[in-house]
């Protein structure tokens, strides 16, 4: 082979090679712009993360916050006789009938102990119902002693009627919840 093709030969082989390098050099080099976009990506979501995190913590002190709070209104059986004996009394006073005095012994407390796996909270929600009957005014003063004096006692529900024996008075259906449970 003469000294020319051999040049040629060397020049084009030099040329290819040149050129599969530029090749792979812009190839590595777009790989590598995406791996840095996808790793800027997941960072930003990392730290977004962090938020969600504070937003768990947050809810979770709350949780627990309200839950002490349950817990700190629960009332034992003689404790609830005790209210409904000063409730009792706190009628009279006020010159008021309570009828149809009912203490529900079902649990109707929501069933959160089968949704939450590790904590479990041992109260139980009872209702205390019962009509008052009396006037107005002294029905609404009771309901508002009832509501500043008892810690164990919570309004629920409360109807008024009137009363078809007293032309001046209501019938109130009262409906108050008591918290209870096995660690009373």
């Amino acid at each position: 082979m003469n000294q020319k093709t051999k040049y040629v030969i060397l020049l084009i082989l030099t040329v290819m090679i040149i050129a599969v390098y530029v090749w792979d050099s812009i190839n590595i080099k777009s790989e590598i712009k995406q791996i840095n976009s996808k790793l800027s990506n997941m960072d930003d979501q990392l730290r977004s993360g962090t938020g969600i995190m504070d937003e768990v913590i947050n809810i979770r002190q709350h949780f627990t916050k309200k839950k002490n709070i349950l817990i700190s209104h629960r009332i034992s059986g003689p404790d609830l006789l005790n209210e409904i004996e000063s409730l009792s009394d706190l009628a009279n006073e006020m010159d008021l009938n309570i009828n149809n005095l009912e203490i529900d012994p079902r649990n109707t407390f929501p069933a959160l102990n089968n949704n939450v796996e590790d904590i479990r909270i041992d109260l139980e929600r009872h209702s205390l119902n019962f009509q008052l009957s009396g006037k107005f005014l002294n029905v609404g003063n009771f309901m508002e002693i009832l509501e500043e004096n008892s810690t164990h006692l919570h309004l629920q529900q409360c109807f008024f009627n009137l009363d078809s024996i007293d032309p001046k008075g209501v019938v109130a259906e009262l409906q108050y919840l008591t918290y209870g449970g096995a660690e009373e």
